[in-house]
C-alpha cells in the first residue's frame, strides 16, 4: 500500500471509528488498527491521533485506566514532533481521565488542565476551548476544598463562555452539560430562577440530542 492510499485510508478508518462510538468495542478495534496501519507507514501525526482517539475510547467506556497509557503515548508523540495543539488535547484527556478515578485526583487534573489553557485559549477551536472550560469546572467542583460561594465566578465564568461558544456550533452534548453544570452552580449559590432556567437549557438540548431532526432549535437560547 503506497503512503498516500494509507492516508486515505486512515481517514476512513477515524470517520468508520468515530461512527462506531455507540459501539465502544468495536471503535477501539477500529481504532488500533488504524495506529498499526500509521505506525506502519511512519504517520506521526496520524499516530498521535489516533492513540488520543483510543484513549477516548476507553474514557467513553468508563474504562480511565485503560485510556491513560494511550493518552501518556499520544502526549509522547506529541512532544516528540512538536505537535502543540494536539499535545494540549492530550493532556485535557489525561485530565479527564484523572478525574474519572475519583475526586481525590481533582488537583492533578486542574494542575493538568492549567499548564495547557494557555495553548488552547490561545490557539484551539470552539469546541476545544468549552471543553476545557468544562473539565475545569469539574475539577473545581470535585474538589471538596473548593466553596462555590466563596468564589462563584471561578465556575460560573467558564461555564457561560462554554454554552454560549458550544450553542454556536449547536454541539448538544457539550452544551447539555455545560448548562447541568451551570445548574448545579446555580443550586448551590441559592440562585432558584437561574437554575430552573439552565435546566430548562438542559433538557432542551438533551431533546435535540434525542431528536436530532426536530423543529425546534435550542441555538437561540440565553
Amino acid at each position: 500500500m503506497s503512503k498516500s492510499n494509507s492516508q486515505l485510508q486512515s481517514r476512513f478508518y477515524v470517520l468508520l471509528a468515530n461512527q462506531c462510538a455507540g459501539f465502544l468495542n468495536l471503535a477501539a478495534e477500529v481504532a488500533h488498527s488504524l495506529f498499526c496501519m500509521c505506525y506502519k507507514f511512519n504517520l506521526q501525526v496520524e499516530n498521535a491521533t489516533t492513540l488520543l482517539l483510543l484513549a477516548e475510547i476507553h474514557k467513553r467506556s468508563g474504562n480511565a485506566v485503560l485510556g491513560l497509557p494511550y493518552a501518556l503515548a499520544s502526549l509522547s508523540f506529541c512532544q516528540s514532533f512538536n505537535l502543540d495543539l494536539l499535545r494540549a488535547s492530550a493532556v485535557l484527556t489525561m485530565a479527564e481521565l484523572w478525574l474519572s478515578l475519583g475526586s481525590n485526583h481533582a488537583k492533578r487534573a486542574l494542575s493538568l488542565i492549567h499548564g495547557v489553557l494557555p495553548t488552547i485559549l490561545g490557539h484551539g477551536g470552539l469546541e476545544l476551548r468549552a471543553r476545557a472550560y468544562i473539565v475545569e469546572v469539574k475539577c473545581y467542583l470535585s474538589d471538596p476544598n473548593f466553596s462555590v460561594s466563596e468564589s462563584p465566578e471561578v465556575v460560573l465564568d467558564p461555564l457561560t463562555q462554554a454554552s454560549d461558544e458550544l450553542q454556536v456550533l449547536e454541539y448538544h452534548e457539550l452544551a447539555a452539560e455545560a448548562f447541568y453544570l451551570k445548574a448545579i452552580v446555580f443550586d448551590k449559590l441559592g440562585r432558584l430562577p437561574d437554575r430552573e432556567e439552565a435546566a430548562t437549557s438542559f433538557k432542551k438540548h438533551i431533546m435535540a440530542l434525542e431528536n436530532p431532526h426536530g423543529e425546534d432549535s435550542p441555538t437561540t437560547m440565553s
